[in-house]
């Protein structure tokens, strides 16, 4: 969608290419598969069925209660300038957003428990010119996006900033970047950072206030879909009539026949890789679930996908951070401290529920050890840990390098 109009005004010029009861599967029912539904029922078709593997819609954007509170283990914050689709969807459902000015942004010391504000807005201020020349060169491009860069700022970020006599990427930039779940900064492109920076400087920050999970049940309950849970997709075929998909739901496998398909979210193909994950010995061992074409396999190949972790921990003895997000600056500049956190996480005054944010490989660093290295953290902070109360690991971040940017785009 086009940023510049209006959603209503997007949709009004479009029409559907099939027939309105066109069999259409959905395989995810995160913001990529509910969005992708959404916009099929403004054009009409009355013959959705959205395929999810898990107990609960969302993806990402998942929320939780816990003590009577509900606290965002993914997505969460909203800048307008980033997110005018969501804020569509916000307003078109009533889902009501809060700002975030009160909350703290500040680096703690893993060794101390001390914190140092940062100052966000001064920091962007360094990379606010090159983002302003960079969206000028791209105007009229006709692309939006990473898609409207990818040809002139695919340079690893190190090597296109020390190309144009510029200094690193801002302390707040990198943090913000990395803390988020799109790697280090080292490793990718910059035109992954020239899109975080372009939809960062302006706008208010905002949350939903019934967190993000909300959203996505309301746009569900008001669409005509057929919308399965804990269903899992274990192989899909296709033909030139129609496209057969196995799943598992309940322990009982049956077969169902689409028109059509779609894939989003986090799905299983062994042809992409994990980010600063260690080489894979057996990859024919795996079952591929798609049957992905050669040109398939080849783009696929060049994916790779973050290893995230949010873990919540209930501790005592932290109660001098006020509410606001913190990053572990000695974790978050160097990738070979995989594992530890990048941030930590108080999302109310009166509770002890702390989030914990880090990087896995998808081999060596997974669940137990990100959960350790948490418990390790919190306790060298000075802080006591009475309580595991979950974690959650995320395939996020769909992206390539520098060398394939530009053949993906």
């Amino acid at each position: 969608m086009e940023p510049v109009r209006s959603i209503d005004d997007q949709f009004s010029k479009l029409h559907p290419l099939f027939p309105v009861n066109t069999r259409i599967g959905i395989v995810g029912a995160g913001p990529s598969g509910l969005s992708a539904a959404y916009a099929l029922a403004r054009l009409g078709y009355n013959n959705v069925t959205v395929l999810e593997k898990h107990h609960t819609l969302g993806g990402m954007c998942e929320s939780v209660e816990i003590e009577g509170k509900i606290y965002d283990l993914g997505g969460q914050v909203l800048a307008a300038s980033s997110a005018p689709v969501i804020f569509h969807l916000a307003k078109e459902t009533g889902s009501a957003l809060e700002e975030l000015d009160s909350h703290k942004l500040a680096v703690l010391d893993p060794s101390s428990g001390k914190y140092q504000d940062i100052k966000v807005a001064d920091d962007y201020v360094s990379v606010m010119s090159l983002t302003l020349e960079i969206e000028e060169k791209v105007r009229n491009s006709g692309r939006i996006g990473v898609h409207s860069v990818a040809d002139i700022a695919s340079d690893l970020t190190p090597e296109y900033l020390k190309s144009r006599g510029l200094e690193p990427v801002p302390k707040s930039v990198a943090y913000g970047y990395t803390a988020s779940g799109y790697g280090f900064v080292q490793d990718m492109p910059y035109a992954y950072l020239h899109e975080f920076t372009r939809t960062s400087m302006s706008g208010k920050i905002r949350r939903f206030k019934e967190g993000y999970t909300s959203l996505w049940l309301k746009i569900a309950e008001s669409l005509p879909l057929k919308l399965h849970y804990n269903t899992e997709v274990l192989a899909i075929r296709r033909n030139s009539d129609s496209v057969t998909v196995n799943i598992k739901s309940l322990n009982e496998v049956e077969t169902l026949e689409f028109d059509k398909i779609i894939i989003s979210g986090s799905f299983p193909l062994k042809y992409g890789r994990t980010y600063r994950s260690l080489p894979s010995t057996c990859i024919e061992c795996e079952t591929e679930v798609l049957d992905a074409s050669d040109l398939e396999k080849d783009l696929f190949s060049k994916v790779e996908t973050n290893d995230y972790y949010t873990t919540v921990l209930k501790s005592k003895r932290l109660d001098h951070l006020p509410v606001g997000f913190y990053y572990f600056s000695e974790y978050m500049e160097d990738p070979s401290t995989i594992g530890y956190p990048v941030a930590l996480q108080k999302f109310y005054a009166d509770s002890n529920i702390f989030l914990l944010w880090s990087y896995g490989n998808g081999t060596d660093i997974m669940g137990p050890t990100v959960m350790e290295l948490a418990i390790k953290t919190v306790e060298a902070m000075g802080g006591e840990v009475e309580n595991f109360i979950l974690q959650r690991r995320f395939k996020y971040f769909p992206h390539v390098g520098s060398r394939g940017i530009s053949f993906v785009s």
